[in-house]
């Protein structure tokens, strides 16, 4: 503004000067003279604002609005389509980028109703055409050791098929940039740094300006690194007026700022000094942390609120138990615990102690000790049950009792009062009596049935109860006694046994016997336990008379056992006189002898020395002869035996090997019958051999040779039963 007054107060003296002197001009040199004078005011007023000019943009890409920098921040800009007249833009306005090519706008500032001459900017519009930098980077390889602490060094990859034609800018830790051209190459060095300093290059192709790069390279800080050393700050009390200042420069002379920039007197706060970026890029931050301590009152959990009296006194401490331990002295220093009833301790902090006060009082009260009393628990028997002794007395004192209670013996117990309660230890000593055992007199065993009488309800060593269950004279049983309650004695048990009634049992004594036999003698004492006796009825076994008869033994008293009858059975005698038998006919495939008694019993029979049998039918029976025995199965009569019984058969094959078995066939049991006749033929008819029975019989030989080993056939007439009777069959000749 000032600029602008002494531009007016200058056109002023202008305009009186040259009006002096215009008064004789005509009307045409004044028209002259009055359109110099505004271009010389427009001239001499205030310069243009300024602009940045070319502008680039590739097709089709977002534009932003122009803009310009007026030279007074109260001159109003306008906008213009040409240098002078054209049309004005309400605004700023925003290029088209929709074609290829240069565009003008003209801006110009008004101030005060005069307005400046219009400054032009260029916005030039380029054709994407696909080219790209390629791998723009920071290439510290090719710096020399000399120059790696004071520069940089970019490269990048030219676009294949195109000249190595780039224009660039770059700018050091954000100053105004630097243009210039790179024709030779894809590289550039930037020199003439310090360590921590940045650059930012934008490399784009000559006569391609949409292909643009951009990329930031920092000269490393190496051994240049330096951290600021503002020293730590002690903590701070809640509220305190005192707050330190935090200086913008560290003693090690490293500027820059704070955040937080004032500290504070109420949060624990963490400090960040925050070293200026263009003095000292390679300084690095500094934490600084500031506890905030709150206010507290003392307090000392070791010491108690009450003592007891004569007690050790407890010790007060010259530090508090709180997270935060305040220091300070006691008022008095020591405990006094002779003197029964409440006394104040007064705690002093020291000097810069976060307290809520100044001093602190604690009261300290010295109790009487007393002795704790129970109720005492009376004795008790071994094994009953014990209660927990209490651990609260009569008084209200709590403690606990050892050792743990024991309901098998006599014990003392120690009550040790739990600590603080001003009480003395006591003992209570709990009696318990041993349990004995009732004992009482057998009772004998008894028959079942016998009379039982009621036991005895009172033991041999005098403790009293009940019986269980009831008596039962009928089996065995154990009865047990619980005493009474109070006794300190145990259950007994008393077994009564009832013996069970045995039938005497007589092994000597035979079931049967035969007529006119010596009497057996029938034994006065059982054989399975001697101890049984008894008589007999009848007395005597008589055994002249056929049949059965019963004897009956009944046992003497007191035995346990019962009335037995023995049966005895006589057998008549020599019943057998003869037998006779059959035989099924000569040569039949299942061979029967049947046997027929004469006489009235019951028989046995026997084949040779084989077992005994109830039928008189022996089958398939071997051929020759056979013995056969008959006896009575009462044993009463003489048995008989008969050994001329014949079965007629004939051998089913034969080995003519001499070896002296089987070297000759015949049927040797028709060797008594006078008149049989054997004929043998081969297999298809023809006559072999001729040969008797009571021969030496056939050797399988033809006219003194050798037959084969296969099948023989024979004819054979014997006599039987009165007739000449004829049987056909074969036999195996084996080799």
């Amino acid at each position: 503004m000032k600029k602008i007054i002494k531009s007016f107060a200058y056109l002023f003296c202008v305009i009186i000067l040259f009006n002096s002197n215009s008064y004789a001009n005509n009307s045409l040199n004044s028209v002259v003279d009055n359109i110099f004078f505004k271009n010389v005011i427009s001239s001499m007023v205030f310069a243009p604002p300024t602009v940045t000019t070319p502008i680039y943009y590739c097709q089709n890409s977002t534009a932003a609005p122009l803009t310009a920098t007026p030279s007074d921040p109260s001159a109003v800009l306008k906008w213009y389509n040409s240098p002078t007249g054209g049309t004005q833009y309400g605004s700023a306005p925003t290029p088209s980028t929709d074609f290829p090519g240069t565009t003008s706008y003209y801006v110009s500032e008004t101030i005060g109703g005069i307005e400046s001459t219009r400054t032009k900017i260029d916005v030039n519009v380029f054709a994407d055409n696909g080219s790209k930098i390629l791998l723009l980077r920071c290439d510290p390889t090719q710096i020399a050791p000399a120059d790696k602490a004071s520069s940089v060094f970019f490269d990048w990859t030219n676009t294949p098929g195109l000249p190595n034609l780039y224009t660039y800018s770059y700018s050091v830790d954000g100053a105004p940039e630097i243009y210039g051209n790179k024709n030779d190459g894809t590289n550039l060095q930037v020199l003439g740094l310090s360590p921590g300093q940045s650059v930012t290059i934008k490399v784009w192709h000559t006569t391609y300006p949409c292909d643009r790069s951009e990329f930031t390279c920092s000269v490393p800080c190496g051994t240049s690194t330096v951290t600021p050393d503002f020293p730590a700050i002690a903590p701070l009390c809640y509220g305190t007026s005192t707050v330190p200042v935090l200086g913008p420069k560290s003693p090690n002379n490293i500027e820059g700022t704070w955040s937080p920039a004032t500290v504070s007197n109420t949060i624990s706060e963490i400090y960040e000094f925050t070293p200026d970026p263009v003095l000292f890029p390679c300084a690095t931050k500094q934490m600084l942390s500031i506890d905030v301590i709150p206010l507290a009152t003392p307090t000392f959990g070791t010491v108690p609120t009450t003592v007891c009296q004569n007690a050790t006194p407890p010790t007060l401490p010259s530090i508090s138990s709180n997270p935060t331990p305040i220091t300070g002295t006691w008022n008095p220093s020591t405990v006094d615990t002779s003197t029964l009833g409440p006394s104040d301790y007064i705690f002093t902090p020291s000097s810069g102690e976060c307290v809520a006060s100044a001093t602190t009082t604690v009261t300290i009260t010295v109790n009487s000790n007393v002795t704790p009393t129970f109720t005492q628990v009376p004795p008790i028997c071994s094994g009953t049950a014990l209660a927990a002794l209490p651990t609260t007395s009569n008084e209200g004192i709590t403690g606990a009792w050892s050792p743990a209670v024991n309901n098998t013996a006599t014990t003392t117990y120690t009550f040790t009062p739990t600590t603080g309660q001003c009480a003395n230890t006591t003992t209570m000593t709990i009696s318990v009596t041993p349990n004995v055992t009732p004992t009482f007199t057998a009772v004998a065993p008894i028959c079942p049935g016998d009379p039982l009488a009621p036991l005895p309800t009172t033991s041999n060593n005098n403790y009293t109860g009940t019986w269980s269950p009831a008596l039962d004279n009928m089996v065995t049983t154990t009865y047990t006694f619980t005493p009474d309650a109070g006794q300190c004695a145990t259950i007994a048990n008393l077994t009564i046994t009832v013996n069970q009634l045995n039938p005497p049992v007589f092994t000597t004594i035979p079931a049967s016997v035969c007529e006119n036999d010596v009497p057996p003698i029938l034994p006065f004492n059982s054989s399975d336990n001697p101890s049984i006796t008894g008589t007999w009825s009848p007395s005597t076994v008589d055994t002249s008379v056929l049949g059965t008869s019963d004897y009956v033994f009944t046992p003497d008293p007191g035995q346990c056992a019962i009335t037995t009858s023995v049966s005895i059975t006589v057998n008549p005698s020599n019943t057998l006189v003869d037998f006779t038998w059959t035989v099924t006919e000569a040569f039949s495939e299942n061979q029967v002898i049947t046997i027929t008694a004469s006489g009235v019993g019951d028989y046995l029979y026997q084949l040779d020395d084989g077992p005994f049998q109830d039928s008189p039918v022996f089958e398939h029976v071997s051929a020759g002869y056979h013995s056969v025995t008959v006896e009575d199965v009462t044993g009463c009569s003489v048995s008989l035996t008969k050994s001329d019984i014949l079965v007629v058969g004939y051998p089913r094959f034969f080995t003519p090997n001499n070896d002296g078995y089987n070297d000759d066939w015949n049927i040797f049991t028709l060797e008594n019958q006078t008149g049989s006749r054997i004929r043998i033929f081969d297999r298809y008819g023809k006559f072999l051999k001729e040969i008797s029975p009571n021969g030496t019989g056939w050797n399988g030989t033809y006219n003194g040779r050798p037959l084969p080993a296969t099948d023989y056939w024979f004819v054979v007439d014997y006599p039987e039963d009165g007739m000449v009777k004829q049987y056909k069959s074969h036999f195996t000749l084996k080799r």
